[in-house]
């Protein structure tokens, strides 16, 4: 494959802020008028995005937050700035988390935020743009960190922005042929003209350790278009440009008409669980939306499914929906047999990726038949409006309600995940603390439920992936050598998720990686598993293989598992923490010595109905309830009670009761047993969990 070096050469910064009013308009989007003191554009990734927008003037001074409209429209004030300004948002877009920025070289204008509006700011400012320039963006009481000022600064030089919204028309002109200009263009969010674009186009880092950006047409592995940011800021960028051919361009018009479809079905499935006069659907409804082939854990078949669906219990409710977001990054398959065969017999540096990439259908997320058709494909789901994991789906005939005919396959392994978590814990003193976690969660009844008795319990998990390290101990330089993470079973009884198994004794019984940055604030020891954030990216794909034997024992079974998000930014975190995390007002029984006496007196075996929880939450970052946790320790130490209770849909109280529990159980401990415990309410909120927790009072 040749690729293309763009040159271009505009005379000075006026001629270049012709070329971008010249190139697609600068005009109002989604109706909105531009005025002497504002900002205004469509911030979307081919859907809207929710989120909020700072723009960042040339002297390092923030915009007020401005809150996009649920069409991605956003105005930002800045009166009393001085241009050029950086915009950036955070937010989440069809459910996946986003960082994005922009570019304004004057008041009044209508710029964009997109993933191309990004590759812009990157290519033009010779600086890694998304969540690194978002971070860099984030207003801390008032003032911004000098290194946003510095590729504002950059990229506003000479003919640099002028030389990169080119090269990043050239990428996409083949797609589109409107001529809209990527930065200034007015479009709206609805799946036509410019948005739909966007819908055919992948944007990432392809590898953060070399910095680079790539835009990748969806579903495939055409790359036509490269940026490479320089060995130091200042330095040229040259990015590249290959054009797809028209059978290329066709076949990403096919994948990209996959979610429209799916989503279709899925609306109908949802619309059987209507929020208001809401009765459990029949079995015979729901299950023409499920396959024949389902599969999501090995006993959890279609008939399975269909039963929970169809109990009017737990998130099967009125107002419960599914959707998806959009196509996974590659093929979720779990591994054949002669995958694990060859996965066993690999002596390669990262053995996952190389048999991934052996894969028939060069790991594409979608399976076309002889005609080009589409019969299978991998999706994001979500579930009532939250990103969830991803799941596969499979096209047979159209039937009532589903045009497209395709069906819920579920996600063909296991249940578990690696959503990224940002926890706020206080301690009994009242001392918060905030840290981030890469989580490797799995069930230890799921696990051992994985594969048949005869065949050997599965011990050990091994996961592999970018930004897996081990910590330097050297807290100027955190990030060690590369690893890979072993996960075990505990040994407590009551612990129900695998362990990490770090050698190191600071994660205990913990299953949830930090970040090898935050770590240099802790006592952790050199050698402590951690992820390395610079190389963690939203979409990464990590493989879990999983063994009976130990470490060098035999692989049962094994595959691919994507991230949708990234644990968000210590700096985001820290000056965002009200809108982020959820409070908890109250619980009962409040006290431990409360909890002695009510179990006392308590006469089932099984504390249903005993602990409830009160919370509020922040509004700015669309947060939503996720589940509410309780722990109840002896005097040393020990696990007496734990269980993790659903709080989907329960946005300010969940009441602890066995039916909904996500792990753990209720059994009645002796009140005598009793002598600490720890609450915590978790929220998801720009694709993370959000946990704040803290101990019970005495």
């Amino acid at each position: 494959m040749k690729l293309k070096p763009v040159h271009l050469a505009v005379a000075s910064l006026s001629a270049a802020l012709t070329l971008l009013t010249a190139c697609g308009g600068g005009g109002g989007a989604s109706g909105i008028s531009p005025s002497a003191n504002t900002l205004t554009g469509t911030a979307a990734t081919g859907a809207p995005i929710a989120g909020t927008v700072v723009a960042i003037d040339a002297n390092g001074k923030s915009s007020p937050p401005a809150t996009t409209s649920a069409t991605g429209a956003f105005t930002v004030d800045v009166a009393g700035l001085t241009a050029p300004f950086i915009l950036s948002i955070t937010g989440t877009s069809a459910g996946k988390q986003v960082f994005l920025n922009s570019i304004a070289t004057a008041v009044g204008q209508t710029v964009n935020i997109t993933p191309l509006t990004d590759l812009i700011v990157s290519t033009a400012a010779g600086v890694p743009a998304g969540g690194t320039l978002a971070d860099l963006c984030t207003p801390v009481s008032g003032s911004v960190a000098a290194g946003c000022r510095s590729a504002l600064t950059a990229a506003t030089a000479g003919t640099k922005l002028a030389d990169a919204v080119r090269t990043v028309s050239d990428m996409i002109a083949p797609l589109n042929t409107g001529g809209t200009n990527p930065l200034t263009g007015a479009f709206a969010a609805n799946g036509t003209g410019f948005d739909a674009v966007l819908d055919k186009l992948l944007v990432t880092p392809a590898d953060p350790s070399s910095l680079m950006a790539t835009v990748t047409l969806i579903g495939t592995n055409k790359q036509i278009g490269q940026v490479v940011l320089p060995a130091k800021p200042g330095d040229l960028v040259v990015p590249t440009v290959t054009a797809p051919s028209t059978t290329e361009v066709d076949k990403a018009t096919t994948m990209a008409s996959i979610v429209p479809e799916v989503k279709a079905c899925l609306a109908s499935l949802s619309a059987l669980y209507p929020k208001t006069g809401f009765t459990a659907p029949a079995a015979d409804k729901v299950s023409p939306f499920i396959a024949s082939s389902y599969r999501r854990g090995r006993s959890d078949d279609k008939a399975a499914f269909v039963s929970a669906m169809t109990s009017g219990q737990d998130v099967f409710v009125g107002g419960f929906t599914l959707s998806t977001d959009g196509l996974a990054k590659v093929d979720m398959s779990p591994f054949s047999a002669s995958e694990i065969s060859a996965l066993a017999a690999s002596t390669a540096a990262q053995p996952f990726q190389s048999v991934m990439q052996a894969r028939p259908n060069s790991v594409s997320p979608v399976t076309l038949d002889e005609a080009g058709k589409p019969v299978s494909a991998w999706v994001r789901l979500s579930v009532n409006g939250q990103s969830q994991e991803i799941w596969k789906v499979v096209k047979g005939a159209a039937y009532s309600g589903c045009a497209g005919g395709w069906q819920l396959a579920g996600s063909q392994r296991m249940d578990m995940h690696m959503q990224a978590r940002i926890t706020r814990n206080a301690d009994s003193g009242g001392n918060v603390t905030i840290a981030r976690y890469l989580p490797l969660h799995t069930e230890v009844s799921k696990v051992l439920d994985e594969v048949a008795t005869s065949t050997g319990k599965i011990d050990t998990l091994i996961v592999g992936g970018p930004g897996l390290a081990l910590y330097s101990g050297n807290s100027s330089s955190p990030v060690g050598a590369s690893t890979k993470v072993r996960l075990t079973i505990p040994s407590d009884p009551l612990q129900t998720s695998m362990q990490i198994a770090d050698g190191k004794g600071y994660y205990g019984v913990g299953e949830a990686l930090q970040s090898c940055q935050d770590l240099a604030s802790t006592s952790a020891a050199a050698g402590t598993p951690c992820f390395d954030e610079t190389q963690v990216a939203p979409g990464a794909v990590y493989g879990w293989v999983f063994k009976t034997g130990g470490a060098n024992g035999t692989i049962v079974t094994a595959f691919p598992h994507q991230i949708l998000a990234v644990p968000l930014s210590k700096t985001f975190t820290t000056a965002n923490q009200n809108n982020l995390f959820a409070t908890l007002t109250s619980t009962t029984p409040s006290t431990i010595a409360a909890i002695k006496l009510a179990i006392s007196s308590f006469a089932n075996g099984t504390l249903d109905n005993f602990f409830t929880f009160n919370y509020t939450q922040g509004s700015a970052y669309g947060s939503r309830a996720d589940n509410c946790r309780i722990s109840l320790y002896d005097g040393t130490g020990t696990s007496v009670l734990i269980a993790e209770q659903n709080a989907v849909s329960k946005e300010s109280s969940c009441t602890f009761n066995s039916d909904n529990l996500n792990s753990g159980n209720l059994s009645k401990p002796t009140a005598s047993s009793v002598s600490s415990g720890y609450v915590s309410v978790a929220t998801s909120v720009l694709g993370n969990q959000a946990v704040s927790g803290r101990p019970i009072a005495p």
